[in-house]
């Protein structure tokens, strides 16, 4: 308890010195760019956002927004600013740009709408979008600095992101100490909510619940994955590999659980180093064993679409599935035809399935003049639903906003009816499934769960 206590003190203490630091020109100040505008950065074409993404050397964000110390209190100026934490840069590109393109999408049409009215009084909103990778893969460090930034400024009053839940285990506590609420579009490590994992502690230490979520947790997308390979691809001894990450480590090892309990054999479960460029001898090893399938708990950023490559390279042709880590245009342009055969869930529903989905594809696809990312959908419903809680809140404060946030329920939106549990996470619960099919994936099911 007392170690418990030292953290959350050393915790509040390194984040009222980033204010001060950001106050006194310590941290680089962001661009922030009014939705609807075109930022220097980023090019309408081909589905990179017409947005702030900003990134100095390495990845450090480099921006604009007027920083101020402390960032509490009510606000009083006439644009809010809603903070978008995601990787637009490098091999996470594919994932964080349409992400990204879904949150500007709804701030736009918001603002096209009048803003929203606070207590009486009206406000414009403007994107302040950070890149938190470095070096093109997403970084938690760089994610500790950008949210720093953000609570920095007194009128960013709601963050969407992260993307990955590394970066949400470090942005979290930081986040919730200063009581600025975030919903993420993407996160699906089941650990960041869930007090049965015995970690919300950490990531809450302020009691109060600041992080939702608009997607399915890996404790249903792991199992799903297993199921699919069980049940659909009659796999019955796989092999179970992860990128010693948060994310792959967790969803590998609940598809591993899943699979041995329908009946299925895991031979083993080994953790690859992520960076790995040589996947030989862990795959010849994995070839000797005679698996009917690979399971691969990842990202593309760490490799995975390199391994597949190689994997068929070498003549070891056996279904390849992952998570949703793995479902993006990043992994089919590197693997190539070689990714013919994989196959992914992805923790949300796919929009383009959805009636109440189709203004929003058919604005998307007019505004970047390409079809929606995995979470494009998820990343519009998560800014959708902070833009409606401005509206219900009591101040322009962000502990109002917080309180409108968690209050959600029965939201209709594009991705179906969303309400948020007592831990944040989503009522609204979908696996989808795709496969790689002539160079690029290919939606196959969904499933709802309650």
């Amino acid at each position: 308890m007392k170690s418990m206590k030292l953290k959350i003190t050393i915790t509040s203490l390194l984040v009222v010195i980033s204010m001060l630091l950001a106050a006194c020109g310590g941290e680089a100040t962001p661009t922030t760019v009014p939705a609807g505008a075109t930022a220097t950065t980023g090019q309408a074409a081909g589905g990179e956002a017409t947005a702030t993404t900003a990134t100095g050397g390495g990845g450090a964000a480099t921006a604009t927004t007027a920083t101020s110390g402390g960032g509490g209190g009510t606000f009083s100026g006439d644009t809010i600013k809603i903070g978008v934490d995601l990787p637009t840069s490098g091999a996470d590109a594919s994932d964080g740009v349409p992400t990204r393109n879904g949150a500007e999408l709804a701030i736009s049409q918001a603002n096209d709408k009048g803003g929203v009215t606070i207590a009486g009084k009206t406000y414009k909103l403007e994107m302040y979008a950070l890149d938190d990778a470095v070096n093109g893969v997403h970084n938690p460090d760089q994610g500790v600095k950008n949210v720093q930034q953000f609570i920095a400024d007194p009128a960013v009053l709601a963050m969407v992101g992260p993307f990955n839940s590394n970066v949400a285990k470090a942005e979290m506590p930081i986040l919730n100490t200063a009581g600025l609420a975030n919903i993420s579009p993407a996160n699906t490590n089941e650990t960041l909510t869930k007090p049965e994992y015995g970690q919300t502690g950490t990531y809450r230490p302020t009691g109060k619940v600041t992080y939702f979520r608009v997607c399915t947790t890996d404790d249903i997308q792991g199992p799903a994955g297993a199921d699919y390979l069980y049940d659909k691809l009659n796999a019955r001894k796989i092999y179970v590999l992860d990128d010693t990450e948060t994310y792959g480590q967790g969803i590998a090892n609940n598809a591993e659980k899943e699979f041995t309990k329908k009946g299925g054999t895991v031979i083993a479960h080994e953790g690859v180093p992520k960076g790995t460029q040589d996947f030989s001898t862990i795959l010849t090893k994995i070839q000797g064993t005679k698996p009917d399938a690979i399971y691969y708990g990842g990202t593309t950023s760490n490799g995975l679409a390199l391994a597949r490559k190689q994997m068929v390279g070498m003549g070891f042709d056996v279904p390849f599935m992952g998570g949703d880590g793995i479902q993006d245009k990043e992994f089919t342009d590197e693997a190539g035809d070689a990714g013919n055969g994989s196959y992914s869930t992805v923790a949300a529903v796919n929009a383009t399935t959805l009636p109440s989905a189709k203004d929003f594809l058919a604005a998307y696809k007019a505004k970047y003049g390409t079809d929606v990312g995995a979470y494009s959908a998820n990343a519009y419903e998560a800014t959708s639903i902070i833009i409606a809680a401005l509206g219900k809140a009591t101040g322009a404060d962000r502990e109002s906003v917080r309180a409108a946030i968690a209050a959600t329920k029965d939201y209709q939106g594009v991705i179906g009816t969303t309400s948020f549990d007592q831990n944040g996470d989503t009522t609204n619960k979908w696996i989808s499934i795709y496969t790689v099919k002539n160079g690029a994936w290919s939606f196959v099911d969904q499933i709802q769960f309650k």
